[in-house]
């Protein structure tokens, strides 16, 4: 039994690291290896000792807290039993986050894992680039095109995902002397992908956010000022020198002049549609603020909100924290609160890198969260799960 506890365990550790390279390519693997994870942890047994470690870990227990009133949030308001389990089963990724800080354990654990995300946004990175080139063509997994070359996944999970790997390249390339200038190379490309190719308006945010905290950690008070003015002149270099760049923000600057409150917005404007969803979800945790409408209650609650108007009902306000408040209340909207800020708190604890790159998680969710609904979105809501199980769980050399 103890052999084949071990096997179990170290199968997990396999299966749990590859899902770094999953989360990016292909959700089909992603349902095959997450419950392998599961009944390899399972069947790894010493729940004394795993107990005991999610027991010690605040991260952990703040996810489980954030799922648990999830949970309880079915019990309540009128969503029907199908709608309730349905939302509840969309944030079930952070069930995986205790089972994850019991498994990324070793350092040498934790490096494969993020290797595996590393080594699937460089493949990203280089399909992008060839079919940026016409070197290869938009195909049946090539999902892009030459003017907005995105590859396994749409263009803002990609660019989300990218901003954050040029994150992990850019602290390798500071922080660790083998391949140095490998590092910095790839951060750069992987940055110009992000800025010149790919027409992902989170990630444009998310990067920014990302270097204001790489310049700030690096260098301090003159770190950020440097910072800023990297940013403004990245911003401008990409507004003037990236077709798709410009388009975009000149698109979204325009539709944000054009919307009116009471007018309803036509599906094409997509700021407009936010703006939209976003005064109507306020409106709905206004009228429910402790409790909110219940788990999976909400397309029912918005349908009722838009009713009588020519707005168009949604399943979803594309804004993780007003999703969180108008089904589950402010308790919901607290417990999400907290578990970032536990992050937060914790990543102070940790070593150089690893505390940088903990930073960037808190920073890149809480960012793409203010304008999607990540922990909603399977790719996105994984990968927040797999990499606070990477960077949070005890070390153990």
């Amino acid at each position: 039994m103890a052999y084949a506890s071990r096997a179990a365990d170290n199968s997990a550790k396999w299966a749990a690291a590859a899902i770094g390279f999953s989360v990016p390519v292909s959700v089909a693997l992603d349902n095959m290896l997450m419950p392998a994870v599961l009944l390899l942890w399972i069947i790894g047994g010493n729940f004394r000792e795993k107990y005991e470690l999610i027991k010690r870990n605040p991260v952990a227990l703040s996810a489980l807290a954030l799922i648990g009133w999830l949970a309880i949030g079915m019990f309540y308001g009128n969503a029907p039993v199908k709608d309730a389990l349905d939302a509840f089963g969309k944030y079930i990724d952070l069930l995986f986050v205790p089972v994850f800080v019991t498994i990324f354990r070793e350092n040498k654990t934790k490096r494969l894992a993020m290797d595996a995300f590393v080594f699937a946004m460089l493949l990203t990175l280089l399909l992008s680039y060839l079919l940026k080139f016409g070197i290869l063509h938009q195909g049946s997994i090539l999902r892009g095109f030459s003017e907005n070359p995105y590859v396994f996944k749409l263009h803002i999970t990609q660019n989300f995902f990218m901003s954050y790997c040029t994150l992990i390249l850019a602290v390798r390339f500071f922080m660790e002397k083998e391949k140095r200038m490998l590092w910095g190379i790839l951060a750069l490309l992987s940055l110009f992908n992000v800025l010149f190719m790919v027409q992902g308006r989170t990630g444009y945010v998310v990067m920014a956010l990302l270097l204001l905290y790489l310049f700030a950690t690096r260098m301090g008070k003159n770190g950020l000022i440097l910072g800023f003015a990297a940013t403004i002149l990245l911003g401008s270099l990409a507004f003037y020198g990236s077709s798709e760049f410009h388009k975009r923000v000149t698109v979204a600057m325009a539709e944000f002049t054009q919307w009116h409150r009471n007018d309803a917005t036509v599906e094409s404007d997509s700021i407009g549609q936010r703006l939209e969803f976003y005064t109507n979800t306020i409106a709905i945790v206004k009228a429910h603020p402790f409790l909110g409408v219940g788990t999976g209650g909400f397309p029912a609650a918005y349908r009722e909100q838009v009713a009588g108007t020519k707005m168009i009902p949604s399943n979803n306000p594309h804004e993780e924290f007003l999703l969180v408040a108008s089904q589950t209340g402010f308790v919901g909207l607290g417990l999400l609160l907290l578990l970032f800020v536990v992050q937060w708190r914790e990543a102070n604890k940790l070593p150089g890198t690893e505390k940088m790159l903990a930073h960037g998680l808190v920073i890149s969710m809480v960012s793409g969260c203010l304008f999607n609904s990540f922990l909603l979105d399977h790719a996105e809501g994984l990968f927040f799960a797999f990499m606070t199980g990477v960077l949070f769980s005890e070390r153990n050399t």
